[in-house]
């Protein structure tokens, strides 16, 4: 019985973001080559759910590959929310720097699970021009923000947005939700679903986005 109840825990979890995903009113305030993967976004969304609960919620490499230099834009990308400390944060500040933009909630069992690995990514990595950013989409705000970050040992920087403002500008559907922008602050790939960013596969990611002219 207790395994039962863990399995469908697990699904509860998993399928909770496209839940949430259908609430999320559409924009067109994203680059166009973003756009044209929307289509894709719900059925990426369903497959990494499906596949994560078959394997008892394990995670594997994030799937996402990058959009070529050529076609990458910033355009639309910017926004400013503030930060556990009440201080306003921009997108753009970090213009100079590879970007993983993280779009979680604490109450997303996926997103719990990837939190150890994007720390330990940004600890490997924070010397040398790249930074995690966390967008927490939880309409308590801070108030629940806070203690997570203390549980989990979060030290990348978190910024709040309960309103879904930031998540509605960017598109999300579902989560935890992942954009790398590159060092000019241009879009360079997305995934959605809970993944191991301390895989091979999303360490050579980062390699590729830093080793960028």
């Amino acid at each position: 019985m207790q395994r039962r109840n863990n399995a469908q825990y697990e699904m509860r979890g998993v399928i909770a973001p496209l839940l949430w995903c259908t609430k999320m009113p559409k924009t067109e305030q994203i680059p166009a080559q973003v756009r044209k993967l929307m289509p894709f976004l719900i059925i990426a969304i369903a497959v990494v759910a499906l596949t994560q609960y078959r394997k008892g919620g394990s995670l594997a490499a994030p799937q996402l590959e990058l959009i070529s230099q050529e076609t990458r834009s910033a355009e639309n990308t910017d926004f400013m929310l503030l930060d556990l400390s009440d201080q306003p944060k921009r997108l753009s500040d970090f213009r100079g720097n590879v970007v993983l933009l993280n779009f979680f909630a604490t109450w997303c069992p996926p997103c719990r699970d990837e939190m150890p690995t994007l720390e330990a990514l940004y600890q490997e990595y924070k010397q040398r021009n790249f930074v995690v950013l966390g967008v927490a989409g939880d309409t308590e705000g801070k108030k629940i923000v806070e203690p997570f970050v203390q549980d989990f040992h979060v030290n990348f920087p978190i910024v709040l947005d309960p309103q879904h403002k930031v998540s509605t500008q960017y598109q999300v559907r579902g989560i935890p939700t992942i954009y790398l922008l590159d060092q000019h602050g241009n879009i360079a790939g997305m995934t959605v679903g809970g993944a191991d960013w301390m895989s091979d596969g999303a360490k050579s990611l980062i390699e590729t986005l830093l080793d960028e002219k």
